[in-house]
């Protein structure tokens, strides 16, 4: 009898573990829906306001992780061109869109993020009939106005 009590509970416990096995431990996560439009102050501004802006919250983004107002600074088409540090293109590595440059943060800056800025960059700045270049020390960003807003087109560095 004592042996039949040990081995319904053996079973019992079988049974509670197989059944716990099916559930994942953390839940996927969410897909991240369309952002929405920046605070009409930072992204719809006359460039030489907007795009200074814009490049302080792409670096503090970076520094606290925030991966939503990233969302929010990036066309959905934009690319992120690391340079090297050579003037040959052959060896540039690049990011080619928006969904790519996110896991670049979440894999690679938020772990050792840019430092950041003392005060609001000074780029010079170029507009162009729909867009603009901005270039911030090494830094080369364009930027592209659509939808009634600026959104960061495209950093090289």
């Amino acid at each position: 009898m004592r042996a039949t009590g040990i081995t319904w509970l053996i079973a019992l416990c079988c049974l509670t573990l197989a059944g716990c096995a099916g559930r994942p431990l953390l839940a996927p996560p969410s897909p991240s829906p369309t952002p929405p439009a920046l605070p009409p102050f930072v992204a719809t501004a006359d460039p030489e306001i907007a795009i200074p802006q814009l490049i302080m919250a792409e670096r503090e983004s970076a520094h606290r992780g925030d991966l939503a107002l990233l969302a929010q600074l990036w066309a959905d088409d934009a690319h992120i061109i690391d340079r090297r540090g050579t003037p040959d293109p052959g060896d540039d590595y690049r990011w080619g869109d928006r969904a790519a440059i996110l896991d670049r943060y979440v894999v690679a800056v938020f772990l050792a993020p840019p430092p950041a800025f003392d005060s609001l960059p000074q780029p010079v700045i170029d507009v162009t009939a729909n867009g603009a270049v901005a270039h911030n020390g090494n830094d080369r960003w364009t930027f592209t106005w659509a939808d009634g807003r600026w959104w960061i087109q495209e950093l090289a560095y």
